[in-house]
């Protein structure tokens, strides 16, 4: 299978130039009397220190692109965001646009703007469910009819999420809001498009809702999905999980999952090969891997038997996801 990667390039170059093409070419057939080819644009805004240029590959194919440009001290507008049509429908263009918020915010930027017509409800459902809102008019393009800004900023109860591997290498990461503490632990949610990281890779989403429990007391992690994903509980064996602090959170991922999928209730234990594989590439301890294996089959029995938090204490934590 190809790998989706992002690549910082220059907006002139001549896959850019070939992107922005297309994108126009697009947006001509959606809108009447829209020029095919590009209007004056001073390409060193798309580039650093103030803005950005990435194209989106598949696998060696370029599908994509997107810029940033400084609008002023705290504000970046995303420019010429596209997809070729054979990469729509697979969440690139979240993908693309998590990757521009990220540069931004890297670049000190508080909010990020950006505009669309009213012949492209696709893209407009994309920015109202990814945290932008409607403002005023910003920056007269004829063409617009919907102006929308998101901020940038961390927002209260916002909790990061970080798993590293026993070698320190950052594995899965994201940023989710805390919902609440019950008896279990500290419960924190997620849509279908909230995105999620794995190291410095592009964003990926988990098709629908889910909460994610992080226990009180345990060497785990578990997330719970909403119907229709096929695994109803996903838990990734690990040391005990650490705060620092009220908005951070840092587990030791160990390889070993346990699942139960929906329609079946089976519980099965995943990725016993990549357990085996690291304890001996990083050196698990001989009570690391003690440890490990005895929480898995606690767990395995707890999911089995749905003992609580793995019966219906996620239910009303879920709810607020709907």
């Amino acid at each position: 299978m190809p790998q989706v990667r992002i690549a910082l390039e220059d907006a002139d170059d001549p896959v850019s130039r070939e992107l922005t093409a297309e994108f126009f070419a697009d947006i001509a057939t959606r809108y009447a009397g829209v020029a095919t080819t590009p209007p004056p644009l001073d390409l060193a805004e798309l580039r650093a220190p103030d803005g950005t240029w990435l194209v989106l590959y598949d696998g060696d194919e370029p599908v994509g692109c997107g810029g940033l440009r400084r609008c002023d001290e705290h504000t970046a507008e995303v420019r010429r965001l596209f997809l070729r049509p054979a990469a729509r429908g697979r969440n690139l263009a979240r993908t693309l646009m998590a990757e521009l918020e990220d540069v931004a915010r890297r670049r000190g930027y508080r909010r990020i703007r950006l505009d669309t017509g009213d012949r492209q409800p696709e893209a407009l459902r994309i920015y109202l469910t990814s945290g932008y809102q409607e403002i005023g008019d910003y920056n007269g393009n004829p063409n617009a009819r919907h102006w929308l800004e998101k901020d940038l900023t961390p927002r209260p109860g916002d909790v990061r999420m970080v798993a590293r591997k026993y070698d320190g290498r950052l594995h899965w990461h994201a940023t989710l809001p805390r919902l609440g503490e019950d008896e279990h632990g500290v419960w924190l949610g997620a849509t279908a498009h909230t995105p999620y990281r794995r190291g410095a890779e592009p964003a990926v989403f988990i098709p629908t809702a889910h909460v994610v429990l992080i226990p009180h007391e345990g060497d785990w992690v578990a997330a719970f999905n909403a119907a229709p994903h096929r695994t109803e509980i996903y838990i990734d064996v690990s040391d005990r999980p650490v705060w620092h602090g009220p908005d951070q959170v840092v587990s030791i991922d160990l390889d070993l999952d346990v699942v139960r999928r929906r329609e079946s209730g089976e519980v099965l234990l995943l990725d016993e090969d990549e357990f085996d594989e690291h304890r001996v590439a990083f050196g698990y301890p001989d009570d690391v891997v003690a440890a490990a294996r005895r929480t898995a089959e606690e767990l395995l029995a707890a999911v089995r038997a749905h003992a609580e938090p793995f019966g219906t204490a996620s239910a009303p934590w879920l709810a607020r996801m709907s």
